[in-house]
């Protein structure tokens, strides 16, 4: 019984593990799109901020979220990745 517990638990903390990576992969891949939208505001002199595009992002993330998540949830989650995001396009390296 515990024998069975303890591989399920290892399975599902595996998936986790996995589900993770892939996260981390895609907020890179995010930020490095972010970066070329940086790039080409910057080229032709137009505003790094958007509030209208954050308002839409908002707005599809609660559009998406299918549960189990609320969508206070996501939005938290959502605003952390783009208070993050205006950390790297203060960047002046990227």
């Amino acid at each position: 019984m515990q024998s069975e517990f303890e591989e399920k638990l290892k399975n599902y903390r595996n998936e986790i593990d996995k589900i993770d990576e892939n996260l981390v992969n895609l907020l890179n891949k995010r930020a490095e799109v972010v970066s070329k939208i940086k790039k080409l505001k910057e080229k032709y002199n137009m505003p790094l901020y958007d509030a209208k595009r954050e308002e839409d992002l908002i707005n599809n993330i609660v559009k998406y979220n299918k549960g189990p998540l609320y969508n206070d949830n996501i939005i938290q989650i959502f605003e952390s990745i783009l208070r993050n995001v205006q950390i790297l396009e203060k960047d002046e390296t990227l």
